[in-house]
């Protein structure tokens, strides 16, 4: 039987699948209902293959399912798909199949267990409101972000992968942000045409909201990043990686959203730092190459990109990035935080207010946009603030959580590139909380990937040893690890 999932991570379709899903953008900017319809169609054949594999596997297809047809939210958004594929598509994704996944799993940590203890904390702040004017719609807008952190730590911290699995599941998780990324191309108008200013810009976003593009954007610029640093193809072709990787950056950095972009480049750099760290022994048993013979050429690419785009817009992307507006530059008005953070500081001082005020249970969920001063109707950018102001103290609890999941992925990652990744993947995902809040699939997405438990290299080889003679269960046969592959020159 077909498995969906070992066709799309297997190195000798990875043209096929990246042309698949560049045809996929492309056709999004005439009509939404031929990505419709693949959605539904291979979603609908994904759920076929659950049953039919080992049992033992099923949990991780539910991760690669997640992972996959979550990551459709964004390609959606731009293609203005909603109802057919919500608007919040991945956050639904999350909140119905992790807890399938727990199910499956039967496997409990007690970093799941974190998971839940936020899940319980997260309930109380949606019994009452204290401004009497919170919708159904504002509740779901705020609590369904923080829901998913929640069951997304639980459920991917059931999960025991080796480093290879982790690393091929950049490709469902990236193939649908090639799409996004071609879709936001092609509406782009001519760049002639285009009018830079130090805010910003719809126009190189596809039309649609610069700050949620842009993190998607920087989310491909981090998986391109990593796949050449680490030879591995997600196109195929090496030459084609880099090319897109240079597309991902400069279409990123036109939006003139700069959280996104940072926070991209920011998991690449922690990557690399930790890519300093492994040994030749760890290496050699990875087939990893050495990676530094990569850090000269992705650094003049991504120099050269930059450079092109600070051209193209006459000098305003450097501005941008330097957290200059039209009123500082004229002089009509100082340059402070709140300037470079686009009011987002003062939103937060105003949400620090409310805590001061409602500090044990805060004002309730969805209500601190009513009850500021200055910024009232303003929903909140940073995900800090939004949790103190609504559910107090509790909400401080959460955010501490936040940093013990932190420090114990960080603790048990047991290799230097295992270590590195997982740390990557959070730190991308916890950063988008304090310019987009929770407003994507991204931040649990990766918040939750970055909770899995990676085998050591030693541990796994004594298990492949016991394994040899075992047969499998059922006649069709899931296989997680298509990177066993020795492809020459490849991971």
């Amino acid at each position: 039987m077909f498995i969906f999932f070992n066709s799309l991570k297997q190195q000798n379709k990875s043209f096929f699948w990246f042309i698949v899903h560049v045809l996929l953008g492309a056709s999004a900017t005439i009509s939404a209902f031929p990505m419709i319809i693949y959605f539904y169609v291979f979603l609908g054949y994904s759920f076929i293959n659950l049953f039919n594999v080992n049992a033992t596997y099923r949990a991780r297809l539910i991760a690669e399912i997640i992972i996959y047809f979550a990551s459709f939210e964004g390609l959606g958004r731009l293609a203005g798909s909603d109802p057919f594929i919500p608007y919040e598509l991945g956050k639904y994704i999350l909140l119905f199949l992790c807890p399938l996944g727990i199910v499956l799993s039967r496997n409990y940590t007690a970093k799941g267990m974190i998971g839940l203890v936020i899940l319980i904390l997260s309930i109380p702040a949606v019994l009452f409101d204290e401004s009497n004017q919170v919708s159904f719609n504002d509740i779901k807008f705020n609590i369904l972000g923080l829901l998913n952190i929640g069951v997304a730590i639980w459920f991917f911290s059931t999960l025991n992968l080796n480093l290879k699995t982790l690393i091929n599941w950049s490709k469902p998780l990236v193939y649908p942000i090639v799409s996004a990324l071609v879709f936001t191309i092609i509406r782009t108008p001519n760049l002639d045409e285009v009018e830079f200013t130090l805010g910003a810009n719809f126009a190189t976003a596809g039309g649609f909201g610069s700050n949620q593009v842009s993190t998607i954007l920087g989310l491909g610029v981090f998986v391109f990043s990593l796949a050449v640093l680490l030879n591995y193809r997600i196109s195929g072709f090496k030459w084609l990686d880099g090319i897109t990787l240079g597309l991902f950056t400069i279409q990123g950095l036109l939006t003139f959203s700069r959280g996104g972009m940072i926070g991209g480049f920011f998991g690449v750099f922690v990557v690399m730092f930790y890519l300093t760290k492994l040994s030749f022994k760890e290496r050699s048993a990875l087939r990893i190459p050495n990676f530094k013979k990569y850090i000269v050429p992705v650094g003049i690419l991504l120099f050269i990109v930059m450079f092109a785009a600070n051209l193209i817009t006459g000098g305003m992307l450097l501005l941008r990035y330097m957290g200059e507006t039209q009123g500082t530059l004229a002089g009509s008005a100082e340059k402070n935080l709140n300037k470079i953070t686009t009011n987002r500081s003062d939103i937060f001082m105003e949400d620090v207010d409310l805590f001061l005020d409602h500090t044990l249970l805060g004002v309730g969920v969805g209500a601190s946009a009513y009850l500021r001063d200055e910024y009232k109707g303003y929903a909140p950018h940073v995900e800090l603030s939004r949790l103190i102001a609504e559910h107090g103290a509790l909400g401080l609890i959460i955010f501490f959580l936040f940093i013990l999941v932190f420090f114990l992925n960080k603790g048990y990652a047991p290799e230097s590139i295992s270590k590195g990744i997982l740390i990557a993947l959070f730190l991308m995902g916890f950063l988008a909380t304090f310019h987009s809040a929770t407003r994507t699939y991204i931040t649990p997405l990766l918040m939750g990937i970055s909770c899995v438990n990676i085998a050591s290299i030693s541990k796994k080889n004594k298990k492949e040893r016991r394994k040899v003679n075992v047969k499998p269960v059922n006649k069709f046969k899931y296989e997680p690890l298509d990177l066993e592959q020795k492809v020459p020159g490849q991971l």
